[in-house]
């Protein structure tokens, strides 16, 4: 029985190795093969050298994950910056009017005798109130173009990471239905590969 345990202890240790650090549920495939197996539950045997032909498989489809999943993410990061980037002459723009706006305002401060400080508010506020009322609704229109294009960008991360996701069940759901037939064969030989000249 404690050759048992240690023999399964081991191979769990074995397909922790194998499986992916992203975001991906790990239950989708690991734990689920733990769980699930019947041959790591039942079997009076295990073929142990399939772990040593399957799991560098696993490995590879775990990494080749990775690799897609990186992809992903620098191509949002990229996208993203270039979009934040492509707003700055109009944020600067906006900016820039705001400050000539307040140094108007500012300007009637300088004036010495307080009427001629309250001739300037009054002439200049509602001029410098109606440009303000402009730059609010630029402001706004930029920020809605904004923030729809970053969702275009959520968008294609979300179907990029949804696709290397997929591949990854795929490709390592097969391979882990493979190992689970060959735990159950006793007779099972790991295939030899021959390099062709």
């Amino acid at each position: 029985m404690f050759s048992r345990a240690s023999t399964l202890l081991l191979v769990f240790v074995a397909l922790a190795a194998a499986a992916p650090s992203s975001d991906i549920a790990s239950s989708t495939s690991l734990i689920d093969f733990m769980l699930q197996s019947q041959s790591l539950r039942t079997a009076t045997t295990l073929n142990l050298d399939c772990f040593d032909w399957y799991l560098p498989i696993l490995k590879g489809h775990s990494d080749q994950y990775e690799a897609d999943y990186k992809v992903c993410a620098d191509r949002f990061n990229a996208s993203k910056w270039l979009i934040d980037t492509s707003y700055s002459i109009a944020r600067n723009g906006i900016s820039s009017k705001a400050k000539e706006t307040c140094a108007a305002l500012e300007r009637c401060d300088y004036e010495v005798e307080n009427s001629k400080a309250f001739e300037c508010f009054a002439a200049t506020a509602p001029e410098q109130s109606a440009i303000l009322t402009i730059i609010g609704q630029n402001a706004t229109d930029f920020n809605k173009q904004l923030l729809a294009e970053l969702a275009l960008v959520d968008s294609d991360l979300d179907t990029c990471q949804t696709k290397a996701e997929r591949a990854y069940k795929e490709s390592s759901g097969a391979t882990f239905d493979e190992l689970s037939a060959c735990l159950e064969d006793e007779d099972w030989a790991q295939p030899t590969t021959t390099v062709s000249n």
